[in-house]
């Protein structure tokens, strides 16, 4: 990563967290009249006095703002569910993400009358956001989850896209797409923690022509752990093909540290042998038809790193980014679960459920 670059994912990342904690200490994670159904309706109302021109022209639009009034009406009831933060964050997130399919279906005016394709376009995102926006708040494991969302768009230039090689084929904008989860309500100091380490920022500036998307999955939350799956790519403008990969977070919630493999098994047990064996020898089962074996040397280098640990309730999942195992990129990414059945002579006795053999 350059200099440049750097600055700019950690300025984010500070802006970010910033915005996460002021938020929730300014009320605790407390519901009030600030964000009644009323407020937080008017606050996602196109039609609204002051929501700008883009937002005047879905008003006046009836195919776009039927769809967008689907979307407002799930946002409300969403809303309703999670504290003054929260619902502040689902307005800021819808608002965000509205701007960013401007730009991305090419609609540079703001207050310019969208095309046919561009009303295609528009009309499509909005159908998908309106199923999306269904999950944008979830109860699992005892928890509220909401999903917070880094979404922008900025058009492309007749400049980046001739220096992309693809001249007039190139699409109209560069957008990235980045969620992560946020643990609403009381922000105790597990929970702030675990905020702060699932937050995830832009690696590339928009400049970059690179499209960034990042997506989660809760994989298993409880009173001891929770563990949550990215999904990570990217495509810079007229390369030859996008990167891939995906990783684990996972946060003991009566510390607020990551885990860490002390945490899993117990010392001198041999976990690592047995994980690299297992690994190898399901990874070769898949590929049987490519004739490939991964070198042992990179599936026990992959096998033996936390941030490659998925905890679910039957078991561990082992994830294998792209190159991570010794194969080439044609062959993508997988993972290896394991019953913790089959894992139980190497656990620790104190491990958080669902790890340790009593739970």
């Amino acid at each position: 990563m350059s200099q440049t670059r750097a600055i700019f994912a950690i300025s984010a990342a500070c802006a970010t967290l910033l915005a996460l904690s002021g938020c929730d200490r300014a009320n605790e994670g407390g519901k009030t009249e600030a964000t009644s159904q009323e407020r937080i309706a008017a606050a996602l109302d196109p039609c609204a006095e002051g929501r700008g021109a883009f937002a005047q022209s879905v008003c006046q639009n009836q195919s776009l703002a039927s769809i967008d009034g689907e979307i407002r009406q799930t946002l409300v009831a969403e809303a309703a569910s999670v504290s003054d933060a929260g619902a502040r964050m689902l307005v800021q997130n819808q608002q965000r993400w509205l701007e960013a399919q401007r730009i991305g279906c090419g609609v540079i005016d703001p207050a310019g009358e969208p095309t046919p394709e561009q009303q295609q376009c528009l009309e499509g995102e909005l159908r998908a956001r309106a199923a999306e926006v269904q999950n944008a708040v979830q109860e699992v494991g005892g928890y509220t989850f909401q999903r917070m969302e880094l979404v922008d768009a900025t058009p492309i230039t007749a400049e980046i896209a001739s220096a992309s090689g693809l001249g007039e084929a190139a699409p109209p904008a560069v957008t990235r797409d980045i969620r992560f989860p946020r643990i609403d309500g009381e922000q105790t100091p597990e929970i702030q923690r675990f905020n702060e380490l699932v937050a995830q920022q832009p690696q590339f500036r928009l400049e970059d022509a690179t499209e960034e998307i990042v997506d989660y999955r809760i994989s298993y939350a409880g009173p001891e752990l929770i563990s949550v799956r990215f999904d990570m790519s990217d495509m810079t403008l007229g390369a030859a093909h996008g990167n891939n990969s995906s990783k684990a977070v996972t946060v003991l919630m009566t510390t607020g540290e990551p885990l860490a493999e002390a945490n899993v098994f117990r010392a001198n047990s041999g976990w690592q042998r047995f994980l690299t064996q297992r690994a190898l020898a399901e990874i070769t089962r898949q590929y049987t038809d490519y004739g490939f074996t991964p070198p042992e040397r990179d599936v026990r280098e992959s096998v033996t790193k936390p941030h490659l640990w998925l905890i679910t309730e039957q078991g561990l999942t082992i994830l294998f980014p792209p190159y991570s195992f010794g194969g080439p990129y044609a062959l993508g990414g997988t993972e290896v679960s394991i019953p913790w059945a089959d894992l139980r002579p190497y656990l620790s006795p104190s491990a958080p459920a669902p790890i340790r053999p009593s739970a």
